[in-house]
């Protein structure tokens, strides 16, 4: 059998697994989402925010009509009650975090993220610890943040209305930081991928999942055509294409605790568990519990591991964490507040579907209550 059938063969157990999972997943979203927090904002302080600014910042790149959405906007914040609203379009150089803490600096009661995942992400970490709530227009491929929210993503119109007239909370933010590649790492490297690139100095906010491994390297290689024309189900023939890649070698380390040595297909650390397809990453994971939940994932047994893998996850999903069937597939969960993952050989690192570059050491830590965001 060729290659290319078992790649077939491979796209459709996962892509049958992952819809017979969403499937059963569904019915225990709620469950799963725990408790949802309490708006932290009375009424009298949502009146007052009311003056202030509202600032869209907006990726004029996505599948939007700009003079139509802002149109929309302007409508429904004046309906609102909001008496200034200014929109800010985003740039490579400047991909909302700048434009972000700009608004902040200049009084805006309200900064409006309308754009892809990174689009949200970026505006997020500009407002990380500021005391501006952040809205959501997902617009994106993904839209991971939006999902655990529980926004509706099918309509713009009501998550602007979502945005201008929900509840604000507090919700917890990830950090991770990496060392630079050695120049004799990244040129190791760059034999398979000829723009290989060090992870930027710094630390990099998440606000639903980081890491490393096939997670990255997933998002890495999915084909921006088929995202545009598939969405989400475009990561599928990714997911196939990396599913023979090596495992990871690595030591992690949490808190205080001892290093432990781990052979894992991804090491990624979860502020919220949600994912795409009705797929539960980290069942206990809560936006405001003060925690993220380490995430090892491991399979064996070639494409029987992966369906197992896929199948547990909905499993998790659904509150069933005791199964009967040999373990081909597996996640190890651990709930911790900061720790660090050193790797053999550098790997993709990616934050909220944001690949950032290559690393060996990467450490990642939790910011409670970190953000304030509409939902």
């Amino acid at each position: 059998m060729t290659w290319d059938s078992w790649l077939a063969i491979a796209a459709l157990l996962v892509a049958l697994s992952a819809l017979t999972i969403a499937l059963g997943a569904r019915r225990a979203l709620a469950a799963v989402s725990g408790r949802r927090p309490e708006p932290i904002s009375e009424e009298a302080a949502v009146d007052d925010l009311r003056s202030q600014p509202v600032v869209v910042i907006y990726n004029p790149v996505k599948n939007i009509d700009v003079p139509v959405f802002t149109r929309m906007v302007e409508d429904m914040a004046a309906d609102a009650g909001y008496v200034d609203v200014r929109f800010v379009e985003t740039t490579i150089e400047h991909p909302g975090d700048d434009q972000a803490r700009q608004a902040a600096a200049d009084g805006a009661g309200l900064v409006i993220a309308a754009g892809g995942d990174g689009t949200v992400r970026a505006v997020a970490a500009g407002l990380a610890g500021s005391s501006v709530a952040l809205g959501i227009v997902a617009l994106g491929t993904g839209n991971l943040l939006a999902r655990n929210l529980d926004l509706p993503i099918n309509s713009s119109e009501e998550m602007v209305r979502t945005a201008l007239t929900g509840g604000t909370h507090s919700m917890d933010l990830g950090f991770l930081e990496a060392d630079p590649l050695t120049e004799a790492e990244i040129e190791q490297i760059r034999s398979d991928d000829e723009v290989a690139v060090s992870v930027p100095e710094g630390e990099h906010a998440f606000a639903v999942i980081a890491g490393l491994g096939f997670d990255a390297a997933m998002v890495g290689d999915a084909d921006d055509e088929l995202k545009s024309k598939l969405g989400w189900f475009a990561y599928i023939a990714s997911a196939v294409k990396n599913m023979a890649t090596t495992k990871i070698r690595a030591t992690v380390t949490t808190g205080v605790a001892q290093e432990v040595p781990i052979d894992a297909r991804s090491i990624m650390f979860a502020n919220v568990g949600r994912l795409p397809g009705g797929v539960v990453l980290a069942p206990d994971a809560k936006l405001d519990d003060g925690w993220i939940d380490l995430v090892v994932i491991d399979t064996k047994g070639g494409l029987v591991g992966w369906a197992d893998l896929v199948r547990r996850m909905g499993l998790a999903g659904m509150g069933v964490t005791h199964d009967a069937l040999p373990e081909t597939g597996r996640i190890d969960l651990k709930k911790t507040r900061a720790a660090s993952v050193v790797t053999r050989e550098p790997e993709r690192v990616q934050v909220d579907g944001d690949v950032l570059g290559y690393a060996t050491t990467i450490r990642a830590r939790v910011e409670p209550g970190g953000l304030l965001v509409r939902f």
